[in-house]
């Protein structure tokens, strides 16, 4: 009934449509386990399967005669003896069982159907892309004569082997009347868990596999976008967990391609070994960078020590064995480690993550988002290749859409941890500069603050001593940060604190009270000829261009003066007497003095 609903669903698109033949063939796999388990009647033995047309291709599986070549020696003229007809079985569940090292031959017998389709070419489709070596044989007609020569194909041969050029391994056959022929195929493989062989009408056979193609284009295009963002960020950011997040996506990618059997077909096509390494040693490489990923995305060293030295053994014993496995006799052994630290590597990251969001660490949600996705795929392949339940194609394409799914919710998982980063260091520049202020130093040029002034001042105060207070304002400013930037501004106002500088004593004492507005504290009582050359210097001072990236920057100065005890008793009215002398200092003619003193302005 849910695939009849799922078959009614109006999927907007091929790639939609891709997805719900994904959930069908998983739901299929599960009724053909169902339907074993109620006892359902036993397949026909050694009879003909009737060609003809059907939609998604007519399944032979139950028309299949299985013998197991232990010895790996038997050639077609041993297997096709009559005395060693009766060696080929018919399993009850030949869609279900997992990945071993072995050499498997079928038999099949076929007959049309329907005569009229003699001049039709057929396909005779094994879904599998990692069989090391196929072979096909026929077909044979009732005198034994063969109709066609012997094809020769496979991951350990050139994509030119390929007789209808699919990645999943096919043959081109014809059947020129309505007699009973018979197909013989050798499989050597390691990998390969099922051959749920269909024939199919080879136009609809081209024409069905259009939304696959798309489908994975899809796929390679988010992945290889990922590597390309992945690779921006390493080089903006340089930071180890753009390292790992561009290898997972690039070894996910390679990984797909290698499932798909498209490594062979496109880079490959005429250095077949060069394929079948990338098929063996992509799987690990996207695990390993994958624990190292996780690793660094939730801060295992920070939150969990102990979960990260997990999983530094786990990558190393994924190191030990992607070498053994290149290196040994049993490359499916490597598989099963793969296999077995994706599971272990999915519950300790997910302790990981759960510790961390206790810290209140939220990168670590998104983490947990994308490890949920790739579980729902992840879980059927593995469990299928177990040989627990049945294996359909549509579990590898539901890993596919996952794990390019996981890799997207990885990215978001890096932007918020960005964002995170990003508020973390906002806070702390505020906290510094509140620390600054603290300390009554102004952070951009160095000089005192307004805390540090009143500090100072007050201190003065306290102690009855006598000071002058001058207070200076920049003429024209304003017009280098419109003109040529704040950065030009910010080093006019840092030029104007050194030159400050240079005018003053050891004991008197500059300060930046905001803007470009300043206050220098001279210490003593000295007289009012020694404090206006004081001020003319620095006025002469300020007037010097500023260099600024090839620019000559130029301001002036006009100066307030204001004495204590003479002109106010607290600081507040030193600074309202020396900010009214500065002002009538501005409004005076060009050519007048830069200075004003408050005991002279009207009352």
């Amino acid at each position: 009934m849910l695939s009849l609903l799922v078959l009614a669903l109006p999927w907007p698109g091929p790639l939609l449509r891709q997805l719900g033949r994904t959930l069908l063939c998983a739901l299929a796999g599960a009724a053909c386990v169902a339907a074993a388990a109620q006892g359902q009647p036993p397949a026909p033995r050694d009879v003909p399967a009737p060609v003809a047309r059907h939609a998604g291709g007519m399944l032979v599986v139950p028309f299949m005669g299985v013998w197991e070549d232990t010895a790996r020696n038997l050639d077609i003229e041993a297997v096709r003896d009559p005395r060693n007809a009766d060696r080929f079985a018919y399993p009850e569940n030949p869609l279900k069982g997992a990945e071993s090292d072995r050499v498997l031959w079928f038999r099949l017998r076929l007959q049309l159907a329907d005569p009229a389709d003699a001049l039709r070419e057929w396909l005779l489709l094994v879904p599998t892309v990692s069989t090391h070596e196929l072979r096909f044989y026929g077909p044979y007609d009732s005198a034994g004569r063969a109709l066609a020569e012997p094809v020769v194909t496979g991951m350990r041969h050139p994509w030119s082997t390929r007789p209808a050029a699919s990645e999943q391994m096919a043959w081109r056959f014809q059947l020129p009347d309505a007699g009973m022929y018979t197909v013989y195929f050798r499989v050597e493989s390691t990998f390969a868990r099922f051959y749920a062989a269909r024939v199919w009408d080879l136009p609809d056979y081209l024409q069905a596999t259009q939304d696959k193609r798309m489908f994975d284009g899809v796929c390679y295009g988010l992945l290889m976008g990922l590597v390309v963002f992945s690779t921006v960020m390493l080089l903006v950011f340089r930071e180890s967990i753009y390292v790992w997040y561009l290898v997972s996506c690039a070894g996910a990618l390679l990984a797909l391609a290698g499932f798909n059997g498209h490594t062979l077909r496109y880079p490959f096509a005429h250095w077949p070994a060069a394929a079948e390494f990338f098929y063996a040693v992509a799987p690990p490489l996207w695990a390993i960078s994958k624990l190292m990923f996780g690793r660094s995305l939730l801060r295992l060293s920070y939150f969990a020590p102990r979960l990260d030295k997990v999983v530094l053994a786990m990558v190393a014993a994924l190191g030990l064995a992607t070498v053994y496995g290149l290196v040994g006799a049993n490359p499916l052994w490597l598989f099963r480690m793969v296999q077995a630290s994706v599971m272990l590597s999915t519950v300790v990251l997910v302790a990981g993550a759960v510790t961390a969001m206790r810290r209140r660490y939220w990168p670590a949600v998104l983490y947990c988002a994308g490890v949920a996705l790739l579980l729902v795929g992840i879980c059927a392949i593995i469990v299928a290749s177990w040989g627990w339940v049945a294996w359909t194609p549509g579990q590898m394409d539901l890993t596919q859409a996952v794990l390019v799914a996981e890799s997207i919710v990885f990215a978001a998982a890096m932007a918020s941890r960005v964002r995170l980063l990003r508020n973390s260091e906002e806070a702390l520049t505020v906290r510094t500069q509140e620390l600054v202020e603290a300390l009554g130093t102004d952070a951009l040029t160095g000089a005192a603050n307004r805390a540090g002034l009143t500090q100072r001042a007050e201190a003065a105060l306290r102690d009855g001593q006598p000071f002058a207070l001058m207070l200076l304002d920049l003429d024209g400013f304003k017009g280098v940060n419109d003109t040529h930037g704040h950065a030009a501004g910010d080093a006019v106002l840092a030029a104007m604190v050194q030159r400050l500088r240079t005018q003053l004593r050891a004991d008197d004492l500059v300060a930046r009270l905001g803007g470009d507005e300043f206050a220098v504290l001279v210490a003593g009582a000295p007289p009012r000829d020694v404090i206006a050359g004081m001020a003319r210097r620095m006025a002469a001072s300020a007037v010097q261009p500023v260099a600024f990236e090839g620019r000559s920057l130029t301001v002036g100065m006009s100066l307030g003066i204001a004495c204590h005890p003479a002109d106010g008793a607290t600081l507040a009215d030193l600074l309202r007497a020396a900010d009214r002398a500065m002002y009538a200092c501005k409004r005076r003619k060009p050519g007048a003095e830069c200075y004003a003193f408050a005991s002279e302005l009207p009352a």
